[in-house]
């Protein structure tokens, strides 16, 4: 069996950074730091909105609606976001605290409200799903806040706490699932770090620079 850990850090530009550690069977594709956001608008009889613009604020992430009033984001950093739809005679509607996670799928659906009056916003609070819909693996997913409340300073301590990992008082790293600590690949911001002779990682990362870290225990999805 080998494992593989991914780590990813804040880049420029970015609201928020991420630092993931997924544990799993090594997958055929490299590893993103990246979800996808999905949705539909309509107007209040429930009726699509063709060509509604929806926004990730203070992002440069915009698009239409199609036809059928659906819109997509695609390689949106792992982080908190507020989304906004609006369209000419509608009072925009916006989203707030809308969590995306990494190789997530997140859906968010926006019901733009009658005429349009100057200075209103419909707020709506994003609802956050127990399990996210696409996630076909024992995953377990720790936010930067959850981390935050946490009596540690260390990344290794954050993940020792997750389901099916041990510490196995190795400088190799811990034990996923059983296990050696040697068999875990880990990489930083998709790009792996892991020593190819002994395992260990040659990083670092202080638990106050994590957004996000997830461990999965399962087999990966097919992609």
């Amino acid at each position: 069996m080998r494992s593989l850990v991914r780590l990813f850090r804040p880049t420029a530009g970015v609201l928020c950074g991420m630092l993931v550690l997924s544990i799993g069977a090594l997958p055929l594709r490299a590893q993103s730091a990246t979800g996808k956001v999905q949705g539909t608008v309509l107007d209040p009889t429930g009726q699509p909105v063709a060509n509604a613009q929806v926004s990730v604020l203070g992002t440069g992430f915009n698009v239409l609606t199609d036809a059928s009033g659906y819109y997509f984001f695609n390689h949106v950093p792992a982080g908190t976001y507020n989304l906004r739809a609006q369209f000419i005679g509608y009072q925009p509607a916006e989203v707030q605290g809308v969590r995306v996670l990494a190789d997530q799928t997140l859906t968010v659906n926006f019901g733009l409200s009658g005429a349009v009056t100057l200075e209103a916003i419909v707020v709506t609070a994003a609802e956050t799903p127990i399990v996210p819909r696409d996630q076909v693996t024992s995953k377990s997913i720790t936010s930067g806040a959850v981390i935050n409340e946490l009596p540690v300073d260390d990344t290794r301590d954050v993940i020792n706490l997750q389901p099916g990992v041990v510490e196995s008082n190795s400088f190799l790293g811990v034990s996923i699932r059983g296990g050696r600590p040697s068999e875990a690949v880990v990489y930083l911001d998709g790009v792996p770090v892991r020593r190819l002779r002994y395992g260990a990682p040659d990083l670092n990362v202080g638990t106050n620079a994590l957004e996000e870290a997830s461990v999965t225990t399962g087999a990966l999805g097919a992609e």
